[in-house]
């Protein structure tokens, strides 16, 4: 097992270079291990309880406040003398799948909008099993034919990956708790088609010029020209000559030149409530159906399309898998210019393919 010395500053490391999955490290702590994921952190101490059995307690570390070692001693001294609040709080987490899901969500310091997602799915499995933790493969396979019958098979996928994460990460630090079984429920999950529509060029115009009622045509077209999330679209604001957005999916701030053609379709979307409408508008007034992250996707084929690097194409959508080698860790986030001189050509493109109003 890896070591670590427990210092503010080995935490900031591990934080600005998180591993790309969980990973445990024995401190210079006594019975202290760090565990260590992509986007949570927390502190396992070992200790005795009052049958003298030896337990685990977790102990969740806020990567955004990170504690000094004071503080970090503190938590972990308290963490072995509550011997009564920590055996209160096990039962219930051993009992209650609302209490362990919970509990598991906020030590995973996910940003809002995958907390929200994951909060929604840990409502859907507590409403079909009465809060109950399921135990056997059987129980699991009826749940999910269950959820399915309400949600579809995509539903019921995700809020079995929610109870899958829930149920291995708290076995991990109490072994009473019913694992993930995964030869019980190995084939359990329905097929879900590949999530790779786009607008085609022909298809795209057609899209773009359609009259659409309210505020969705607007939209349409910030979308379009920024290839933004839904989510981040509801919380873009403008700060001088720059788009941003905080908290985003990966947990980064979000920065994209302002154009003119983006600031002349910006507007405060926190509004919308509800994307199922756009899907409808849309298809009503074209025939043709599209999603709104299919205007993500069209806008990194358009991207490609208007000749962008491929490096440049992840720093606009913000993804960090597209820029994850050693090259692009060592160049860094291209400077605003030359993401600035991106989007003006990826709006030349959607020009010449016959969008109005560029």
């Amino acid at each position: 097992m890896k070591q670590i010395k427990l210092t503010k500053a080995n935490l900031e490391k591990l934080v600005a270079n998180p591993p790309s999955q969980r990973d445990e490290y024995r401190t210079d702590i006594g019975g202290c291990y760090l565990r260590v994921g992509p986007s949570s952190m927390s502190i396992s101490v070992l200790r005795r309880d009052s049958k003298k059995k030896q337990v685990r307690v977790s102990i969740p570390i806020d990567t955004l406040d990170l504690p000094n070692l004071p503080a970090l001693k503190r938590l972990i001294r308290q963490a072995k003398e509550s011997d009564s609040h920590s055996m209160k709080q096990e039962k219930l987490l051993k009992t209650s799948l609302r209490s362990a899901g919970e509990y598991v969500i906020e030590a995973k310091q996910l940003a809002s909008a995958t907390e929200a997602n994951y909060l929604r799915c840990l409502n859907q499995l507590v409403a079909f099993t009465d809060d109950k933790v399921p135990e056997k493969g059987v129980d699991i396979r009826k749940l999910h034919k269950l959820i399915s019958e309400h949600h579809g098979s995509a539903g019921a996928n995700s809020a079995l990956k929610v109870l899958r994460t829930i149920m291995k990460t708290m076995h991990a630090d109490y072994e009473s708790f019913p694992d993930w079984p995964t030869d019980a429920v190995r084939g359990l999950w329905a097929y879900e088609p590949p999530r790779e529509t786009r607008l085609s060029t022909e298809q795209l115009p057609l899209v773009w010029n359609a009259s659409l009622p309210d505020h969705w045509s607007q939209w349409l077209r910030f979308t379009l020209l920024t290839g933004m999330r839904k989510s981040e679209t509801k919380r873009a604001y403008i700060q001088g000559d720059e788009l941003v957005v905080d908290n985003t999916k990966n947990g980064t701030r979000h920065r994209l030149p302002l154009t003119p053609n983006i600031e002349k379709h910006f507007s405060d979307y926190s509004p919308i409530k509800c994307f199922k409408p756009f899907t409808k508008h849309v298809q009503s007034a074209t025939d043709i159906r599209t999603t709104p992250h299919d205007l993500r996707r069209t806008f990194a084929s358009i991207a490609r399309m208007a000749g962008v690097q491929q490096s440049t194409i992840a720093w606009l959508m913000n993804h960090s898998a597209g820029r994850n080698s050693q090259t692009d860790r060592y160049q860094g986030r291209p400077e605003n210019f030359v993401l600035r001189e991106a989007l003006l050509r990826i709006e030349e493109t959607y020009k010449i393919l016959g969008c109005e109003g560029i």
